[in-house]
């Protein structure tokens, strides 16, 4: 995969996986949520989620437990077709829990993008864990 299509479409999709990013640093769930589509998957280590509103719970799992999170991309490819756009990005994710340790983990995401009246969303993140450094 490589870096394919217009330069505005792939900008627009750098600034969702900006905007993703930005979201988690802040602990703002609603522009995390809105970064995806209604019918949207996300696959990690820790299970697979389907839909917005499961989504959103685990947003409030994780936060129940983290007190500030860092949350790194780098895209390596974005591959768009049409409406539909296919992406790889590598993250490097910080967790300070509250109770005062400190996860790091080194990760990439495959994902898949639709476009929604204009915007481009994540359809599906699947995402695996490269490096993982356990909390002290």
């Amino acid at each position: 995969m490589a870096f394919t299509g217009s330069l505005e479409d792939r900008l627009a999709i750098r600034e969702l996986h900006e905007t993703y990013a930005d979201a988690g640093l802040r602990g703002d769930k609603q522009d995390w949520l809105d970064c995806w589509t209604d019918d949207c998957a996300w696959t990690t280590p820790f299970g697979e989620y389907q839909g917005k509103d499961v989504l959103s719970q685990q947003w409030d799992l994780l936060w129940q437990t983290v007190d500030a999170l860092g949350f790194f991309t780098a895209l390596g490819a974005v591959q768009v077709d049409g409406d539909r756009a296919a992406t790889r990005s590598h993250i490097h994710e910080i967790f300070l829990s509250k109770g005062g340790s400190v996860q790091k983990l080194v990760g990439r995401y495959d994902d898949e993008l639709r476009r929604e009246h204009g915007r481009w969303k994540f359809v599906r993140r699947e995402y695996s864990v490269l490096i993982r450094e356990p909390g002290d």
